[in-house]
């Protein structure tokens, strides 16, 4: 292979992959020169895994957040490292053993470089097939480009930022929530509003309102069971395509059976109420119940992830409306030791949850409106809802910059429009070779892509179809 400069803008869970499988392959050599930007706070940790809060636990648990093929090495390290081996951890923690990572695969190749700034502009330069990386006032040319920024900049549902006493980002929630003074409402209900709540709780606040829409809260990790699928198998799938495609209703049959097969009642994806002190005590006490469900659509990913290419677009559209809830609902789940302090906060009225949320004003402080008509006041409004999922909404630089030069075309399912390859499709351009992305940015061709150990192994991938097309 002759000399190649490589980008890698992000050095959160899959720009330290990236780098990990160059390394790792045998065909990593010096004539490969590795370049890896992001600021000096997320460096090696991505910024879900930057100092905060030591009470920020990981939804998952320990044996399932590796940064390797080794399934005990994050255990391991922590056991090295003087940190008790608990199943779940907190995101500082495993922030460090990410940034130890990243140190470790720099100081050993003196061709990686580590360069502790964003970077917020990448062009194409359409006579050499290179790309030049714009950095504050640097300026690098690359052979290849690989573009792992993690999630995409916040939302902003009722438009409210810039508002005095309004938190657009709770995160780093140790540095942006202290000292907070009011009555405060978190809008939204999911794993953000639950970082937010845990650390005003802790921390001297007497009561916190959460505010949303649903009032669905996420469901509470369950008993493990190693399960292997009988019925929806990728071998069952195939048998009904046709043309490139498979037929959803087919793969809605296939996964009935196999819930059948598994002892499950489908009447499990409904058992939500939108009320998290009946929802939290109900998976509480059907620990084996719903943790079977949970495993099943854990062991279920793999197939989820391929099936969903196979999908019509207006296939497409439907699954992502109608059944994908459920999945996402049982997908990520809190801890149950999470679940019962939040049950111990609602019994002792320090947290109270109200949903059907409408509209918000701000005038001299935060005027919230419900769908029944009703209002409440608050002195303190925390956004909690999380990341946009189309580029068209993220404010950040880079993916600005790169849409408006049309390097980036938004995917109507979520993310960048991609070639199967996960090579940038632009607008200007076609297929840019040599030019990757994976996570938020490919959500709409890669389904469920998110976790730690799902963005480990699909960046593999990306390493070697470079590998494999750079070749001599």
């Amino acid at each position: 292979m002759k000399s190649k400069r490589i980008a890698i803008a992000g050095a959160g869970v899959a720009g330290i992959s990236i780098v990990k499988f160059f390394v790792n392959d045998k065909r990593f050599s010096e004539r490969l020169k590795i370049d890896i930007y992001d600021a000096p706070a997320t460096m090696g940790r991505g910024y879900a895994y930057q100092h905060d809060d030591d009470h920020l636990i990981i939804n998952l648990p320990a044996e399932e957040m590796s940064l390797t093929a080794d399934p005990d090495d994050y255990v391991s390290w922590l056991e090295r490292n003087g940190y008790q081996a608990e199943s779940y951890t907190s995101r500082r923690v495993f922030g460090e053993y990410m940034h130890s990572t990243l140190t470790a695969l720099k100081e050993g190749h003196s061709n990686i470089n580590i360069i502790k700034n964003y970077a917020d502009n990448i062009t194409f330069n359409e006579d050499s097939e290179t790309y030049t990386l714009h950095s504050g006032n640097e300026r690098r040319d690359y052979d290849a480009v690989y573009l792992m920024t993690g999630e995409l900049s916040y939302s902003d549902p009722y438009e409210l930022k810039g508002e005095p006493d309004y938190f657009y980002n709770p995160y780093p929630i140790e540095e942006n929530l202290n000292n907070l003074k009011g009555r405060i409402g978190i809008i939204g209900s999911g794993l953000s509003a639950i970082d937010s709540f845990r650390y005003l709780l802790r921390n001297g606040h007497d009561q916190v309102y959460v505010l949303s829409r649903s009032g669905e809260m996420p469901a509470v990790r369950g008993t493990y069971f190693d399960i292997q699928p009988e019925c929806l198998t990728l071998g069952a799938a195939m048998q009904h395509e046709k043309d490139g495609l498979i037929p959803l209703e087919q793969i809605v049959e296939l996964f009935i059976e196999e819930m059948t097969a598994q002892g499950l009642d489908m009447s499990l994806f409904e058992r939500k109420t939108d009320r998290p002190e009946i929802d939290l005590k109900y998976d509480l006490e059907h620990m084996d119940t719903v943790g079977k469900l949970q495993y099943l659509i854990v062991n279920l990913e793999d197939t989820f992830k391929t099936l969903f290419k196979y999908l019509s677009r207006s296939d497409k559209r439907k699954f992502l409306q109608d059944y994908h809830p459920y999945i996402n609902g049982n997908h990520s789940p809190m801890p149950p030791h999470g679940a019962e302090q939040i049950l111990e906060w609602i019994d002792e009225d320090r947290l109270i949850f109200m949903h059907g949320m409408d509209s918000v004003s701000a005038d001299n402080g935060f005027t919230v409106t419900f769908e029944d008509g009703g209002s409440e006041n608050f002195d303190i409004l925390i956004n909690a809802t999380g990341p946009v999922k189309n580029i068209e909404k993220d404010n950040t630089e880079l993916i600005q910059n790169m849409y408006d030069a049309l390097i980036l075309e938004a995917d109507e399912f979520g993310g960048a429009l991609l070639s199967k390859d996960h090579e940038i499709i632009s607008p200007r351009f076609g297929t840019l070779g040599n030019f990757y992305t994976i996570g938020a940015l490919s959500a709409g061709s890669d389904y469920l892509i998110r976790g730690v150990g799902m963005l480990s192994k699909e960046t593999e991938e990306l390493v070697s179809h470079f590998y494999n097309t750079n070749g001599e």
